[in-house]
């Protein structure tokens, strides 16, 4: 079974050769978790059996959101979210329209 990226509209699959990494919800950590659903647009009441299962790709979270490398360090084969990372914000862009053009 192929894996999905759970962010609404991204149909990043997770295959052998994805230039993606995909992420589970923080669940051991109540905050942080929920700012994640909230990034999603997830409803805030989804049991957390549900969220376990979900992944987010790194196409939605910044160079700064992953740990790097020290120097004579080899490279990581898989890249490690630091622990305060949380995906981008899911932006309305209709509203998002309306802000910047009708304003």
């Amino acid at each position: 079974m192929v894996r999905t990226c759970d962010y609404p509209g991204c149909s990043n699959k997770d295959v052998a050769d994805s230039p993606q990494s995909f992420h589970r919800f923080p669940v051991t950590d109540v905050a942080l978790m929920k700012l994640w659903v909230l990034a999603l647009g997830i409803h805030v009441d989804t049991k957390v059996e549900k969220i376990k299962k979900l992944r987010v790709c790194s196409a939605h979270f910044s160079d700064d959101d992953f740990l790097s490398t020290c120097p004579g360090q080899r490279q990581m084969k898989k890249r490690i979210l630091k622990k305060s990372a949380v995906p981008a914000p899911q932006v309305n862009k209709t509203v998002a329209y309306q802000l910047i053009y009708e304003a």
